[in-house]
């Protein structure tokens, strides 16, 4: 019979290799959510629509492997001229990687669509 103790333990230790594995749940729930700004942002480019919550993050996270291959393959930081301006502009500071992430995931997911757009005939 588990006692207390080693339930406590067993949890510990998995949460302890799902923290030092980079699952970490916040950096989850921001993939989600920039990939569903992203789903969403290339739905409205290329349909002038999204697709809803789900479909938009799975858009949006598939979007940031290939955007972020092809910004890593051009040696480019996107977002980096964006939160300049806005930073002089506003005075805010903004995060470079949260603000690239989302023009990456975009880029990604645009072309994701354009590729399924041809696929389908232009439907």
């Amino acid at each position: 019979m588990e006692t207390l103790f080693d339930h406590y333990l067993t949890k510990k230790i998995y949460m302890d290799a799902i923290t030092n594995s980079g699952l970490d749940i916040w950096n989850i729930v921001l993939m989600v959510l920039v990939g569903a700004m992203a789903g969403s942002l290339a739905g409205f480019i290329i349909r002038g629509n999204n697709y809803g919550f789900i479909v938009n993050s799975v858009l949006g996270i598939f979007g940031a492997v290939i955007g972020g291959a092809i910004f890593n393959m051009l040696n480019i930081t996107p977002g980096k001229g964006i939160v300049k301006m806005i930073s002089d502009t506003f005075q805010v500071n903004l995060p470079l990687n949260f603000v690239g992430m989302i023009v990456s995931a975009t880029l990604g997911a645009v072309i994701i669509l354009l590729g399924l757009k041809l696929i389908r005939g232009g439907k």
